[in-house]
């Protein structure tokens, strides 16, 4: 039997054992039967046919490359190509279907076959060219196909206006479409192999977190696209999918990606949300977000053991602006009310607006209650100030409750009504004031207000004094300067030192005035006691990093001819100085002011800085002047610091210097200056004069019995 008519007696074991090998490819299995024998039938019945047919040589030779001569416009095997392409086979499974249908017919034959034939050899040749013929022809297809789909792929997501790429998990770009290309202005080709990684300017950190994810897990990704173009001048929002894509073996081959900017989606999702928690007239959270906030901080509040506190504000008058001048003026008014209040307070802190003139303040991490009362009377003094409001200037106040947190309450509700009844006595007891909700606080906070105006008051009731310490050359033992110290003759209290109400004097802003007049005393006594003394005379006054960082004039007049003053700061200014620091003692010393360091030797001053903000003199903290006589390490130390100093070119003033011993080791140490009770305490500028008398008075009556 020829082998044509074989295959076309023995079309359903053939059929049987090609259908069994497609159903082991994964990709066959979904193809209906059907589909699988018409395409086998059809390409058995052409091969048969051509088994049939002569052939010239040069027939021959064509078919033995796959490039026979076409019986048909669109060949079975071109049909099974193209089918396989839509059913998802790969290249190989789509050949192996001929190996096996080669294979299914040739088993099949030689089992029919009892002895060899003449003409079998001419017809095996013939069936494997036809075999070859139809792998090429469905290959060719199959290949047009891949191409045509590919090309379909790339139009279908370059008219897309999302991003659509492919990249492998080192990042290396393997496809992308227009949208992506122009994001990062290069062509589809330039960007191809170019590395995600090093294109994403900002996010790339956390894309690479993403793959090691998704690589990890291989579950894909929904959310944010943490990749922005170096080239964007505007920060973008994008959404879409990460996909991992692995190979039949289920090794990892690359990530799928798509991503849409929802820039405008996210800024009008913002913008809900921002009606819908913050007041439209001043941009301050409303009464929803407030009760939100409260109820956070309640609760962290409780489980942390960290105190918060709750300010009641209303103002005093606005009801006869808004009624004199109109709402568009009331409105004005609150808007610069909620700017002033909003000043006042920490970045951490909620201000808040409930409705009409009433206004709420949560603060947090409350340590101290002196720091809620220092900044109620702030806001206060903030919202008495005028008003500008369609061009006319008012006057309103503010009353304010506060509560505490735990202490008071522990709910938002306990919390809110308690500081609206304190709010409410404060307006009460005469407005432009603020109370607390408990009667002992309260009368703290009282009390407190009470000394701040007593200290307000201080300098025009002629209260503030100086008392002066001199300080002693040891070389000479002769008065050579004096350091100013500040007194406040309290009408209660008595005289008390700078430490015990200076701290009040920089939280309420005091020290600004304090420190010019302090400035102003000191300069007049320096020019006053530089006659007495026989030279220019230096008094010594004391600058905190508060004081340094206020603007505005550091003396009424310039200094006299004469006398000057020696600038005193701790070392924390040099180790922690701002600009505004760095400029007012620099202005200070273009005003003949030195500069000295207090305290030396307890803080952590590096040489490069005493030099860098040209230092004069070194003062040596008491606490090692004490220790000179009777320790190795005190001693060696103040040794060490003189001997430091000396090479600067600075000179060394001991402070506390309470013994002749101690005096007696400092002038052999090489020290140049000191002070302290050993030489006299702090006195009165007319007491210091007596001294300089005392001591003028010596001098001469020295210098007659020499001559």
């Amino acid at each position: 039997m020829k082998r044509s008519d074989f295959i076309r007696a023995n079309i359903d074991p053939i059929l049987d054992a090609w259908e069994k090998f497609a159903g082991e490819i994964s990709a066959g299995r979904n193809l209906e039967i059907g589909t699988l024998r018409d395409h086998a039938v059809g390409i058995l019945h052409t091969i048969a046919s051509d088994l049939d047919r002569p052939q010239s040589p040069q027939e021959e030779l064509a078919k033995s490359t796959g490039h026979g001569p076409r019986l048909l416009l669109t060949t079975e095997a071109e049909m099974h190509g193209a089918t396989r392409v839509m059913a998802g086979f790969s290249l190989d499974n789509a050949m192996a279907e001929f190996r096996a249908l080669r294979a299914s017919v040739l088993r099949l034959w030689t089992k029919a076959r009892q002895e060899v034939q003449p003409g079998d050899a001419e017809d095996i040749t013939r069936f494997n060219e036809s075999i070859d013929q139809a792998l090429s022809e469905s290959i060719g297809r199959f290949s047009d196909e891949k191409d045509r789909y590919t090309r379909l792929f790339d139009a279908l997501l370059s008219s897309s206006p999302d991003l659509h790429f492919i990249f492998r998990a080192d990042g290396a770009i393997v496809y992308a479409n227009k949208s992506f290309s122009r994001l990062y202005g290069m062509s589809t080709a330039e960007i191809i192999s170019r590395n995600l990684f090093d294109i994403c300017s900002v996010g790339a950190q956390e894309l690479r977190g993403l793959v090691d994810h998704l690589i990890a897990t291989r579950i894909l990704y929904q959310g944010d696209i943490p990749c922005i173009p170096s080239a964007s001048d505007i920060a973008a929002t994008y959404e879409g999918l990460l996909i991992p894509v692995f190979d039949e073996a289920g090794n990892f081959e690359a990530i799928a990606a798509t991503a849409r900017d929802v820039s405008e989606r996210k800024a009008m999702e913002d913008r809900i949300k921002r009606n819908a928690n913050y007041d439209s007239l001043t941009g301050l959270p409303n009464r929803r977000l407030f009760r939100d906030r409260l109820e956070r901080e309640v609760k962290r509040s409780a489980r942390a053991d960290v105190p918060c506190a709750l300010l009641f504000i209303d103002l005093d008058g606005f009801k006869d602006v808004n009624d004199r001048l109109g709402h568009a003026a009331g409105d004005q008014l609150l808007q610069q009310a909620a700017q002033r209040i909003r000043h006042c307070v920490r970045e951490v802190d909620t201000v808040a607006r409930l409705g009409g003139d009433e206004f709420t303040v949560i603060l947090t991490e409350v340590t101290r209650t002196a720091h809620v009362e220092i900044l109620a009377q702030q806001i206060l003094a903030e919202l008495a100030k005028p008003f500008s409001v369609l061009d006319s200037d008012v006057q309103v106040s503010g009353s304010m409750g506060i509560t505490l947190c735990p202490q008071d309450g522990g709910t938002p509700d306990e919390l809110l009504k308690n500081a609206d009844q304190a709010m409410y006595a404060a307006k009460a007891a005469g407005r432009n004031r603020f109370g607390f909700f408990t009667l002992e606080m309260r009368n703290a906070a009282w009390a407190r207000l009470r000394v701040i105006d007593e200290l307000r008051n201080a300098l025009a009731d002629r209260r503030l004094f100086l008392h002066y310490q001199p300080i002693v050359d040891l070389a000479s033992d002769r008065i050579v300067k004096a350091e100013a110290q500040l007194r406040w003759l309290h009408p209660d209290s008595g005289l008390m030192s700078a430490e015990a109400f200076i701290g009040l004097a920089e939280e309420t802003g005091l020290i600004g005035e304090i420190g010019v007049w302090v400035h102003s005393e000191a300069l007049a006594h320096a020019h006053k006691w530089c006659a007495l003394s026989g030279a220019s005379f230096q008094v010594s006054i004391h600058k905190s990093a508060t004081e340094l960082m206020i603007k505005g004039p550091l003396e009424p007049a310039p200094a006299p001819p004469g006398g000057g003053l020696l600038i005193e700061i701790k070392e924390e200014v040099l180790l922690h100085s701002s600009p505004a620091m760095r400029s007012t003692l620099e202005l200070l010393r273009q005003e003949g002011g030195e500069l000295a360091i207090d305290d030396f030797g307890v803080g952590c001053a590096a040489m490069g800085q005493l030099k860098k903000f040209k230092v004069h003199y070194l003062k040596i903290d008491r606490s090692f002047i004490h220790a000179v006589t009777n320790q190795t390490e005190s001693r060696m130390f103040v040794d060490s610091i003189i001997a430091m100093a000396h090479k600067l070119g600075l000179k060394v003033i001991a402070e506390g210097v309470e013994t002749a011993g101690q005096k007696d080791w400092l002038k052999t140490a090489g020290c140049d200056m000191a002070q302290g009770y050993y030489f006299s305490a702090p006195v009165t500028p007319d007491d210091f004069e007596q001294l300089l008398l005392a001591e003028a008075a010596r001098a001469g009556a020295e210098a007659c019995r020499r001559a």
